[in-house]
């Protein structure tokens, strides 16, 4: 990259004297430097300094050439004249090297893409080999876990469908979203279903929207047990809570056809039943039917903890639409909350 930047003229800001320069050198035919200074009463080191400005940039010659288009004897002391050039033949000059170096680059780097995609085929085929031959892979670590998200999208050919049951962590949406945009833009349909919960976060509304836009299909439930990926209904990728990395970020791809197709009917069963999310402003079930959910809860008896679980939330935000649900039915307990909205209908359906 050095030998490529050296290549290109150092470039000066184009003042008012570069423009009257030009100008005469065109006008007049030729250019002399001091005759100029002295026509334009300005020093004559400023107009030197625009000179060769010009000259760099090829915009000014000097007039006397030699047979090999090289600069003549220039007797010293001499005034040198230089000519105009036009911008057009200017160009040529100053950006013939650099797009030949582009150029040879752009070869250079065919020829490394060529030479590192020879092994492509290898790679597929060991790939997609381990991957049949092995019905339950555990991965460990979260690069692992990445880079099979990755493979399985990449080669992904009808749909990628998936449940998320919590808050997903900005980078981790955007990193979806990428996928997403890729998956989509290969004509592969796109299925995700998250808890009515999410949608009380405006940022998850807004990746949702930016899905559905896409193209992809959304859609929210009650509450959705744990995190799943499908692929082309034949790839399961779960979440494995009991990895020995022990921090709840390892995965196991499943691809014992029973068991991905008894997964992927659960997911189905769930995915008929679920609320769509258009993503347009009237788009505020949401919250219905989060509020039905907690009421549902309360008339259970489960406990805060549990039920914030379910519903993935702090126990502090449940514990917030439950004084906000009291309130509202006029229930001195929960119990009496759930009583008091199943009698007023709030639970049907």
């Amino acid at each position: 990259m050095d030998e490529f930047a050296t290549e290109a003229p150092t470039l000066s800001p184009l003042g008012d004297l570069h423009v009257l320069l030009y100008r005469m050198a065109l006008e007049q035919g030729r250019l002399r430097p001091k005759a100029a200074a002295r026509r334009l009463a300005v020093p004559g080191a400023d107009v030197s300094a625009a000179v060769d400005d010009l000259t760099r940039l090829h915009l000014l010659r000097p007039a006397e050439e030699g047979p090999d288009g090289s600069p003549g004897e220039r007797p010293a002391g001499r005034d040198t004249a230089y000519a105009a050039r036009s911008p057009d033949a200017a160009v040529t000059h100053v950006t013939g090297p650099i797009e030949a170096r582009i150029q040879q680059l752009h070869r250079e780097s065919e020829r490394m893409s060529s030479h590192v995609l020879a092994m492509k085929p290898v790679f597929e085929e060991s790939w997609h080999g381990h991957f049949t031959r092995t019905p339950i892979e555990y991965l460990t670590l979260p690069d692992a876990v990445r880079s099979a998200l990755e493979r399985l999208s990449a080669a992904a050919r009808t749909e990628v469908a998936a449940a998320h049951p919590d808050v997903p962590a900005p980078a981790t949406l955007e990193e979806g979203l990428q996928r997403t945009t890729e998956v989509i833009g290969r004509g592969v349909l796109v299925r995700t279903l998250y808890p009515h919960s999410v949608l009380t976060h405006a940022h998850v509304r807004r990746h949702l929207g930016r899905m559905v836009a896409l193209g992809a299909q959304v859609r929210t439930t009650a509450h959705v047990p744990d995190r799943v990926l499908f692929f082309d209904a034949g790839t399961a990728v779960l979440a494995d809570h009991g990895s020995s990395s022990g921090d709840g970020k390892g995965a196991l791809a499943v691809r014992d056809p029973s068991l991905v197709r008894f997964l992927y009917r659960s997911w189905e069963s769930a995915w008929e039943s679920a609320r769509p999310f258009t993503g347009t402003p009237g788009d505020g079930c949401a919250k219905d039917e989060l509020r039905r959910s907690v009421l549902e809860l309360l008339e259970s008896g489960m406990k805060d903890g549990m039920a914030a679980r379910r519903l993935a939330m702090s126990v502090t935000t449940y514990r917030r639409h439950v004084t906000e649900l009291l309130a509202e039915l006029g229930a001195q307990s929960r119990f009496q909350a759930g009583s008091y909205a199943r009698r007023a209908g709030l639970l049907d359906g």
